[in-house]
């Protein structure tokens, strides 16, 4: 019993030589790519509140809207034929961000019923669409998951 107490003892002793686990260094790291984040989202929001519409390059007007948004959002639904539309929105000027970068153009809202899969009609749902020089850039069903929001700290709006 003494040899198996005084083994234990000398394990114990020779643990607390061991070099420290490589662990202790991801938290380190874990921490500083957290600082960074931190760091990058303060300059993302301070970015966001100095967004101004009115003196942004936000392409040309789009004229011919209704066609163009209806077109991209049939080309996004499986069953295209099947698309109703109403309630289309005049474009506005809007802002999105595309790889960390913000984007100026034009955004519009329209509600679209059109059949799902298995062949029934969905109910009108609210797209959002985002246009810049005549090119539809972006389309959001607004009932899909974060599809109330451009990005974060802007949310859609259809008034």
């Amino acid at each position: 019993m003494k040899k198996c107490a005084l083994a234990f003892m000398v394990s114990l002793v020779l643990a607390g030589c061991v070099s420290q686990p490589s662990g202790m260094t991801r938290t380190t790291d874990y921490d500083q790519k957290m600082q960074l984040a931190k760091k990058h989202d303060q300059e993302f929001a301070d970015k966001v509140k100095n967004i101004n519409l009115e003196t942004a390059d936000v392409g040309k007007n789009p004229k011919n809207y209704k066609p163009l948004i209806e077109d991209a959002i049939r080309n996004a639904l499986k069953d295209p034929e099947s698309a109703q539309f109403s309630g289309m929105t005049h474009p506005r000027k809007e802002v999105m961000v595309q790889d960390g970068n913000f984007v100026y153009g034009y955004s519009s809202c329209v509600f679209v019923n059109a059949k799902n899969s298995y062949g029934g009609y969905t109910g009108k749902q609210l797209y959002w669409v985002f246009i810049r020089d005549n090119n539809v850039l972006r389309i959001k069903n607004t009932n899909d998951a974060y599809g109330d929001i451009i990005f974060v700290g802007r949310p859609v709006s259809c008034n």
